[in-house]
């Protein structure tokens, strides 16, 4: 249990900063304006500072063994023999070690603390309008060397400060009220006119105001950053810190969700692609639209790589699916094709076959259904009707198939589809990858194809039943290649999805251009009457806020080259949402709508408890038709429950 001296200073650690206008207003009759360095300009990202030390081990392997626990005696020696204030220099004259290994330790120390340095995005607004109009010092109890902190505070662009002061060089401090004292008479100010700002409690502001000068006390820990990712490892510390310390801080929630949840997770999934390509010595690499386009955004802001050709496919299931029809459409051939939920709506199978089921009423009504008919699975097979009604459908089927067969043809010849290469798309099952081979095979055009999804679903099996070689690896789970797998989205598969829509319509099929092959694409679903939905601005401002942080992520040596992250881990921040939703979560996503298949639903809009408890058979309909069941629950009952177990166990009600 905490004590109460540790319970207070928690929570002056934490708080809400003030913001631009209230640190101006605050300041306005002060003349000469002092700024602490550490959690206040700059921030490092870390959780505390002495896991730098762990940072300089993980670059120092089996090298230097315990060198955070030596390195924080060394510091308690050095502090012990000097009755001022401490250098770097001192306390590695204080670490066992020979000299030239001690020379060593401390270089890669200062690289680090420069790589894990970056600015305070709430404080450097308030700076640069102090350096305009005011005297402005900067001041610190630091070990670091006045040489490297005014290279640090430059390379941050933190310039126009009268003077800088640190500890270690004038052999006085903050903390006992010498170092403000010289700061005070060295410049001749008179301490009334003075502000100091910093986020220690006792340096910075008992002690100041000790000294006549006012105080403006900024929370280490903003009370309104997120823990996104679980766990004190520093890995997770590193993550979590660098997050909260490189957010712009006037964005939308839609951009802080991207930044936060999808940013880390795409960022994760591209170098695992990058990584199973060089694996697989793979030189050429064809992105699926229309899931594939932010992740091919993602793949070349992360990886410059000269060898591997990157390529935009524009493919769709029903591109692929419709022109090798005419091979095989039998019913049974089609099922393994359509969507494998439980349910099997009848505008599906029209979706499925490329046909518009709005051409056919007089066929639906000669066998009594309506568009908005739907099957049981497992009986589907069954259904005279609907097997006699398939039928008549043969012939147009085939028809269709074989104009689009010519068109998809030409495409691939026209995009060089041939030889070893990969694909990239979001999943599940490797059907699309299957019906570009079955089309290659077809026309005799040599192919080794591989496969690099998010996942790899149970139900993979459809077609390698059909095409046992297929090469399909997951990242975040995978079926084919590991038995205990675990399929993470399956509660939440539609908001996931949307996560990656590409701002255009579907590929529905391929059409001549000024002597040039190009998709034939469906209107955009989410631009209704020229404007952009709901749905559409929110994922772009997702998709911006995970740009920019794999944009960033990239230009972090730490985790570009010495920090590593499992699939799972960087999955947190998603599962948390699509699992475990808040209210604001729902807020947020659950009335979105999802198009799959022809079909258009809801992600999570349930109707009353009271209105499902009175049609129980409506209730089960409405959840299967979810494509965020959790979601769906959540706001159906409102409380909180442990959803995830309450959907795997309602599953085995289907």
């Amino acid at each position: 249990m905490k004590n109460v001296k540790t319970y207070l200073e928690e929570k002056r650690d934490s708080g809400v900063m003030p913001t631009l206008k209230e640190l101006i207003n605050k300041t306005k009759n002060s003349s000469y304006i002092s700024f602490d360095i550490f959690d206040t300009l700059l921030k490092r990202n870390v959780k505390n500072p002495s896991d730098v030390f762990d940072l300089v081990q993980l670059k120092l392997g089996e090298k230097e063994l315990k060198f955070k626990e030596k390195r924080i005696e060394a510091e308690q020696r050095a502090r012990q023999k000097s009755s001022t204030e401490i250098s770097l220099d001192d306390i590695y004259r204080c670490y066992n070690a020979d000299n030239s290994l001690k020379n060593e330790l401390k270089a890669i120390e200062l690289d680090v603390e420069r790589e894990c340095l970056t600015v305070n995005p709430y404080m450097i607004d308030f700076f640069n309008y102090c350096v305009k109009h005011k005297n402005v010092y900067i001041i610190s109890d630091m070990y670091l060397s006045s040489d490297f902190i005014e290279k640090i505070l430059a390379d941050n662009k933190i310039t126009g400060y009268k003077k800088l002061y640190v500890s270690c060089k004038y052999g006085k401090t903050k903390r006992d009220g010498s170092l403000f004292k010289l700061y005070l008479n060295q410049n001749s100010i008179n301490p009334r006119e003075a502000v100091h700002v910093g986020d220690s409690w006792r340096s910075d502001y008992i002690m100041p105001k000790k000294m006549g000068i006012m105080a403006l006390h900024i929370p280490r820990i903003i009370n309104s950053e997120n823990i996104v990712f679980h766990g004190e490892t520093i890995n997770i510390n590193y993550l979590n810190s660098m997050i909260n310390n490189s957010i712009e801080i006037e964005t939308t929630s839609y951009y802080k969700f991207g930044y936060q949840k999808f940013g880390p997770f795409l960022w994760g999934y591209v170098q695992w692609l990058h990584k199973k390509l060089k694996e697989n010595n793979i030189k050429k690499v064809y992105f699926f639209s229309r899931d594939g386009y932010i992740m091919m955004k993602a793949f070349n802001y992360l990886c410059k790589d000269q060898d591997i050709e990157v390529h935009y496919l524009e493919v769709s299931r029903r591109s692929l699916r419709v022109p090798i029809l005419h091979f095989d459409h039998t019913f049974n051939t089609i099922m393994g094709m359509v969507s494998p939920s439980k349910r099997v709506s009848l505008i599906s199978i029209f979706d499925c076959v490329g046909l518009d089921i709005n051409n056919y009423e007089d066929l639906l009504m000669k066998y009594g259904f309506s568009k908005k008919e739907s099957f049981d699975r497992k009986t589907i097979s069954n259904n005279v009707n609907l097997i006699n009604l398939y039928k008549e459908l043969s012939t147009d089927i085939e028809k269709k198939s074989n104009t689009e067969y010519a068109s998809l043809v030409s495409y691939l010849k026209q995009e060089d589809v041939k030889g070893k290469f990969g694909i990239v798309d979001i999943g599940w099952s490797g059907g699309m990858q299957r019906f570009l081979i079955e089309t290659l095979n077809q026309l005799n055009i040599d192919n080794e194809i591989y496969g690099y999804y998010i996942g790899i679903a149970n139900y993979y099996t459809r077609n390698t039943m059909v095409m046992p070689s297929l090469s399909l690896n997951g990242y975040l789970f995978d079926f084919k290649n590991d038995k205990d797998a675990e399929d993470k989205r399956s509660s939440f598969v539609g908001l996931f999805e949307l996560l990656f829509l590409e701002q255009n319509g579907s590929v529905r099929n391929y059409i001549t251009k000024q002597n040039k092959v190009v998709a034939n694409r469906a209107p955009y679903e989410y631009i209704i009457n020229g404007k952009e939905t709901i749905e559409l601005k929110a994922i772009h401002e997702v998709q911006k806020g995970a740009l920019k942080f794999i944009k960033n992520a990239s230009e972090d040596s730490i985790l570009s080259n010495l920090l590593s992250y499992s699939a799972d881990e960087l999955f947190e921040g998603l599962k948390e949402t699509g699992q475990h939703p808040r209210k604001k979560d729902l807020m947020l996503f659950s009335e979105f709508r999802f198009f799959d298949e022809g079909e258009i639903h809801q992600l999570a809009n349930p109707k009353s408890i009271f209105f499902y408890i009175g049609n129980p058979q409506k209730f089960k309909q409405d959840f299967l038709l979810s494509r965020w069941k959790i979601g769906f629950m959540k706001r159906l009952l409102k409380v909180d429950l442990p959803y995830q177990q309450l959907y795997l166990w309602l599953l085995q009600f289907k």
